[in-house]
């Protein structure tokens, strides 16, 4: 197992110890799917996830490090954490397909690692990009792809054919949130908004991006040409608010090194205790 990917799994189990938590789900290969949750007011829910590409593992470290800040309040609110919602993919991006044990995975991974930069990994153990499978518009974004599993973009054989992404629905559905966030990396751009999406939603986006702006300093972009990914579901098929935050400077290249934890952090720290303020 390689040192990074050893260390986030260190800090999950540690942070098991003593923070509330539940598994959602499991991965393709078997690895649990771990949700942390803090406060107790189940009718005011926010829903976070991370890490959902592989090669942005970063975030699952910022999670990690926001969870661990938010048990220093009092949480007028709930808040589900899931810091890693692709573990196979994070392993393949820090370490390849040596590990994988089932042969069909393995093979899958083994093809696309012959033509690929293995620290580029954004899929699953099924080379499905996770953050293009949900039902939502599926298959309808500018770089979609349909061919073959490959390290990115490409979309399943069909929608919510992931095993990692009806977690996440199923999650999202039992806790039912008002608010989901999803950290990705790179740019400090804040995605909202979404084709389609109810009128009502619309409107009170409004107020919680200005929000999300104003503590992070991110830019906000409306979602163009882009599908299938978990904030488009939410907004689409289950009318929850949903923002994708990418952190991290986009001249910085793939995976992000955690020598910019620190920064990303203090610039996202207080956000989820602002949200849960907004009336």
């Amino acid at each position: 197992m390689s040192e990074i990917y050893s260390l986030l799994k260190n800090k999950i189990e540690e942070l098991k110890k003593n923070t509330k938590y539940f598994i959602a789900g499991k991965s393709q290969l078997g690895e649990d799917i771990i949700a942390f949750e803090i406060g107790s007011r189940t009718d005011k829910t926010i829903l976070v996830q991370g890490s959902i590409h592989a090669r942005e593992y970063i975030t699952a470290f910022l999670l990690i490090e926001i969870i661990r800040y938010l048990k220093n309040f009092e949480i007028d609110g709930r808040v589900i954490i899931v810091p890693l919602a692709n573990p196979d993919g994070v392993r393949i991006c820090l370490e390849g397909y040596e590990f994988i044990e089932k042969k069909e995975q393995k093979e899958i991974v083994k093809n696309i690692l012959k033509r690929s930069d293995r620290k580029l990994y954004k899929a699953n153990a099924n080379g499905v990009d996770l953050n293009v499978n949900f039902d939502a518009n599926w298959g309808q974004g500018a770089s979609n792809f349909f061919d073959y599993p490959w390290y990115e973009n490409y979309v399943g054989k069909y929608p919510n054919s992931e095993v990692e992404v009806r977690t996440l629905i199923d999650l999202t559905k039992k806790v039912a949130p008002f608010l989901t966030l999803s950290y990705h990396s790179k740019g400090n751009v804040i995605f909202y908004g979404f084709e389609g999406q109810s009128k009502k939603s619309k409107e009170n986006e409004k107020k919680y991006l200005e929000v999300i702006v104003d503590k992070t300093g991110y830019a906000p972009i409306f979602t163009q040409n882009s599908t299938g990914g978990y904030k488009d579901y939410c907004l689409l098929k289950l009318d929850i608010i949903g923002f994708t935050i990418e952190v991290g400077n986009d001249y910085l290249s793939h995976p992000i090194g955690l020598e910019q934890l620190d920064s990303i952090f203090n610039r996202n720290k207080d956000l989820i205790i602002e949200l849960l303020k907004v009336k």
